[in-house]
């Protein structure tokens, strides 16, 4: 009787595996280079680890459930390619780790830890991810289009499905204490069809902890010390963004990416514009010459930066690349490229090198 039910309990088994089919998708990026930097603190200094693309690994995975519905899950972790540690200590899995149904007919609806929609929706037409550079993402990151662990905990999302090219998403995730002591409320509307990809974005947190550290190249920031690595906690962070990237001929691409950060604390309040371009130009199908750019205004301080790269790709999967980066700030701010220590003086120099492979 016990062989029986083994036999039956297997034999349903295999019938449900023929009616849905299932599949996980592993896969990961990870970057090493050297980047030489002018200013860090005052001195030059050499640096290793990744700076092109966040290095992560990552599993995906899908189930048919038959008339057109399916479900969804994805579980990434970021990591540092130079020392093997966690971006964020303590996370398994910091990018994100959510799970859903999705269908055809009625767009898809998702549960879990999940991008920011700014980083979602601005990030793939930004600089610093198309012209693989983390230095040309923003002034500390403060409209989150950088991947660095912002991403919103107990959130619910839904994704209209594609009509003409466009697709909307609404996000919100709930306030906990433990893990989210704020609200945050996300949007975004996505054009993607022939040579344009563009999108617009609002994300709205409350009372959310950013580890500026000294990112602004400020000793403080609203009233709040920055040094000893502080985290900085606002009780109000409001990102708009807009970004479009153009494939204007075969071998040229042009992008732009524009946000307002609102900031508050309970006692102060400010606003960081910035306005971004950048354009690629396919000298082969192998090789590309970048340069990009932005204007940051925060605070009293302006900060102005520039990148020029060539990114060489030995295959469809790897690439190596060389950069230079140039910051400038004017006013009460010292230079401060995301990833490095401030500098001490309104300069900031970085050169690069290093190779990138997709997995």
């Amino acid at each position: 009787m016990k062989k029986l039910t083994l036999a039956l309990l297997a034999a349903g088994m295999l019938a449900t595996g023929a009616h849905a089919q299932s599949s996980v998708t592993l896969y990961g990026s990870i970057d090493e280079g050297i980047t030489y930097n002018t200013n860090n603190m005052g001195h030059g200094t050499a640096t290793l680890g990744p700076v092109a693309v966040p290095d992560f690994y990552g599993m995906r995975g899908v189930e048919d459930l038959g008339g057109g519905l399916k479900a969804v899950f994805a579980l990434q972790n970021g990591f540092k390619s130079n020392t093997g540690q966690g971006t964020i200590a303590g996370e398994a899995f910091s990018h994100f780790s959510w799970v859903g149904l999705t269908s055809d007919r009625f767009g898809a609806l998702t549960l879990g830890r999940q991008l920011d929609l700014a980083a979602d929706a601005l990030r793939v037409n930004s600089n610093g991810s198309v012209q693989y550079t983390f230095y040309l993402f923003h002034p500390a990151n403060l409209d989150n289009l950088g991947i660095i662990g912002d991403s919103i905990n107990n959130s619910v999302k839904y994704t209209t499905p594609t009509l003409h090219g466009f697709t909307a998403s609404g996000m919100y995730g709930f306030d906990d204490s433990s893990t989210q002591p704020g609200r945050v409320v996300s949007a975004d509307v996505v054009y993607s069809q022939g040579p344009l990809r563009a999108s617009m974005v609002y994300s709205s947190w409350r009372n959310h902890a950013i580890p500026l550290v000294s990112g602004l190249g400020l000793g403080s920031f609203l009233g709040q010390p920055l040094t000893g690595g502080q985290t900085f906690v606002a009780r109000t962070q409001d990102i708009f963004g807009l970004s479009a990237l153009y494939k204007a001929t075969s071998e040229l691409d042009l992008h732009g990416v524009l946000t307002q950060v609102n900031l508050s604390t309970q006692t102060q309040s400010a606003r960081m514009r910035t306005a971004e371009l950048g354009a690629d130009y396919h000298v082969t199908v192998a090789n590309t010459v970048t340069l990009g750019g932005y204007l940051s205004w925060l605070s009293g301080t302006r900060y102005a930066e520039l990148g020029v790269g060539d990114v060489y790709a030995l295959s469809k999967r790897t690439v190596v690349y060389a950069q230079v980066t140039c910051q400038h700030a004017d006013g009460v701010g010292n230079a401060a490229m995301p990833l490095l220590a401030p500098s001490d003086s309104p300069n900031q120099t970085a050169f690069r090198i290093g190779v990138h492979h997709f997995f």
